[in-house]
């Protein structure tokens, strides 16, 4: 990220969005919203001393509301640029920061910039969202301080998290003797995400046995459906876990009950492979939570007219031979935009979608299919059936109320053609008239048109 940052031909538009998006492969037009972080980015040098004398504390996203920042704050350490930015909606306008910053970096007036950019070609790379527990209350989570999820886990194992990596009990400040952790959480579930979220299982296993380093007496159990390791060397990390003392159950927790006398947690459960019900009294509950659509990908969805999968995620053209590859030519998808992925699959998708983009952009022209399709003004009625079912977008009726093919987009895959009612469209080298001539030239002279051979093949 940092020497991205540095690179001379990489310009960062951190802090913005998206907000329009049009244009062909090789010219595309995007308009940037650059919101206004209340700091000069050419004078702030990520000091940090505007923070110190900041006198507002409220929750921390990055550590998941465990730890606190300040209405001027840098998002997190090792945010790229390393700058600072303000959260003007809980600001007092004390202006300490002002006072203190020895850049002079700090700008009250600093307003919302719209930028606009031509590009030759997009990847999308947007990431993911944890699965919003929190909407749901599954497992009492919300009501209950001591059930959290893993990735509030690894804040409170962290070095330089808000505990200094000293993990405790949220109730009380204790140290938690008995830990369970519970995989799947709004994954391979029918009633919120039905598909793996990949990264669970590897993650739990992680910070369960960061867990044991840290505290050799604590007893950790995990449940879980299956244990899905599949990336190089995962399934031996596995076995190395399960002899290190944790505990593994197969099965699915039913209920987690707060015990009003002991303040422990009541976990029952079933274990598939004794056929028994198992309850354990825990002091910690981890929920392993799964990945979701980020918002990111969402509004790109809008902006982009890109298109999605059941899950939310961004349709590929195909997922086994064009995986990096949308419905629109120069456009690409990188890592969790097209669907959950580890660290090593995200870094190899993104290196295939910028291959991808290299192949555009070596070049001054774009090669074009030449089988596209073509309209018939004087048969087409505007019935926008064919606007409808064109999965590239490549057609468009105007206002004479004419369809239009849109050369570059259109793939050639002629389902405008066979489902025009008025053979308004053609392909190009597929022409009604061509097959026409095919047939005669095969020696049957009895067939003048396309409509006489249906009504012999009819009959």
């Amino acid at each position: 990220m940092v020497n991205a940052s540095k690179h001379p031909n990489i310009n960062l538009f951190t802090y913005s969005d998206v907000i329009e998006f049009s244009g062909i492969p090789g010219d595309y037009h995007v308009k940037i919203r650059k919101n206004a972080r209340y700091v000069d980015e050419s004078k702030c040098t990520g000091c940090g001393l505007c923070t110190t004398k900041c006198p507002i504390k409220v929750p921390s996203e990055f550590d998941r509301g465990i730890g606190e920042r300040e209405a001027i704050y840098i998002p997190f350490p090792q945010a790229v640029p390393k700058l600072a930015v303000m959260d003007r909606s809980v600001c007092i306008d004390c202006k300490n920061c002002e006072r203190i910053c020895p850049a002079e970096a700090i700008n009250f007036e600093q307003e919302t910039e719209y930028i606009e950019i031509k590009v030759g070609a997009v990847i999308i790379a947007t990431g993911w969202d944890e699965y919003p527990i929190w909407e749901t209350n599954e497992y009492n989570y919300g009501y209950y301080p001591d059930v959290i999820t893993q990735i509030e886990l690894e804040r409170l194992l962290s070095p330089i998290g808000p505990t200094g990596g000293h993990v405790y009990r949220v109730s009380n400040g204790e140290t938690p003797k008995t830990v369970v952790m519970i995989q799947c959480v709004g994954s391979r579930d029918v009633n919120a995400n039905p598909y793996c979220s990949f990264v669970c299982c590897s993650a739990a296993l992680k910070n369960a046995q960061l867990l044991k380093q840290e505290y050799p007496d604590m007893d950790v159990i995990m449940f879980y459906i299956d244990i899905r390791t599949t990336d190089k060397g995962n399934e031996e990390y596995y076995r190395k876990i399960r002899e290190s003392g944790i505990r593994m159950i197969r099965g699915k927790v039913g209920e987690i009950i707060e015990d009003n006398k002991t303040n422990k947690l009541k976990t029952r459960a079933y274990s598939s492979l004794t056929g028994e019900i198992v309850n354990i009294d825990a002091d910690l509950v981890v929920l392993s939570t799964g990945m979701i659509p980020s918002k990111g990908t969402e509004e790109m969805v809008e902006v982009m007219g890109l298109s999605k999968g059941p899950g939310g995620f961004l349709s590929e053209v195909h997922g086994c031979l064009s995986p990096q590859e949308t419905k629109d030519i120069g456009i690409y998808i990188a890592g969790c935009a097209a669907g959950p992925k580890n660290i090593p699959y995200s870094v190899s998708s993104a290196l295939a979608a910028a291959s991808k983009v290299s192949t555009i952009l070596s070049h001054d022209t774009i090669k074009q299919e030449l089988i596209i399709a073509e309209v018939d003004e004087d048969l087409c009625m505007g019935c926008r059936r064919c606007e409808k079912l064109c999965y590239y977008e490549a057609i468009k009726v105007n206002e004479s109320e004419i369809a239009e093919v849109n050369d570059i987009k259109c793939k050639g895959c002629g389902v405008c053609a066979s489902s025009c009612p008025a053979r308004a469209i053609d392909l190009k080298y597929y022409r009604d008239k061509q097959f026409t001539q095919e047939i005669k030239g095969i020696g049957s002279n009895e067939f003048d048109s396309i409509e006489s051979i249906s009504e012999s093949i009819e009959e």
